[in-house]
C-alpha cells in the first residue's frame, strides 16, 4: 500500500546531489564563499520547484474536486428550481455552509498568492528597467551569463 502525504496525496520523493569539494583556501576566500552562496541558492531552487511541482499535483486534485462539487450544487438547483414554491421545508437542511466558508478561505489565499507573485513580477521588471542594462547581443530581459 502506498504511502500517503497530510493532504492524501503521495509524497514528492526528491533526489538531491551531494557536492563535495576540497578547497585549499579558507572560508574567507570570496571565490569560495561565492561558490557556497551559489550552492544554496541552487539547492533553494530544487526546494521551490519540488514544492511547486507538489503543488501542481495538488491543484490537479483540487480541480476535479471543484468539479464534482460544482456538478452536485447545480444539480441541486436544478433540484430546488423543480420544488418551487415548496422549497421552505428543505429550507434548514444546508449543512454545507463550513463548507463554503473553508472554500472561500482557499479561493481568497490561491488569489493572494497570485497576486503577490505578479506585483513581485513587476517590481522587478521595473527594477531592471531603471537600473540594470543587458549585455550586448542578448535577448530583452536577458543579462547574460553569470561570473560565479
Amino acid at each position: 500500500m502506498e504511502n500517503l502525504g497530510p493532504c492524501g496525496l503521495p509524497p514528492v520523493q526528491a533526489s538531491y546531489t551531494v557536492l563535495l569539494l576540497p578547497l585549499g583556501t579558507s572560508c574567507q576566500d570570496p571565490g569560495a564563499q561565492s561558490f557556497f552562496l551559489w550552492l544554496q541558492r541552487m539547492q533553494t531552487l530544487e526546494r521551490e520547484q519540488d514544492v511547486l511541482w507538489q503543488g501542481l499535483e495538488l491543484l490537479e486534485h483540487s480541480q476535479a474536486w471543484f468539479e464534482s462539487h460544482l456538478r452536485e450544487a447545480q444539480r441541486q438547483q436544478l433540484h430546488l428550481g423543480a420544488l418551487g414554491e415548496t422549497f421552505l421545508t428543505d429550507l434548514h437542511s444546508n449543512p454545507h455552509s463550513l463548507q463554503l466558508a473553508q472554500i472561500l478561505k482557499v479561493n481568497i489565499c490561491l488569489q493572494n498568492l497570485i497576486q503577490e507573485k505578479e506585483l513581485s513580477r513587476q517590481q522587478k521588471g521595473v527594477i531592471q528597467a531603471r537600473g540594470e542594462r543587458a549585455q550586448p547581443g542578448c535577448p530583452k530581459g536577458w543579462r547574460g551569463p553569470s561570473l560565479v
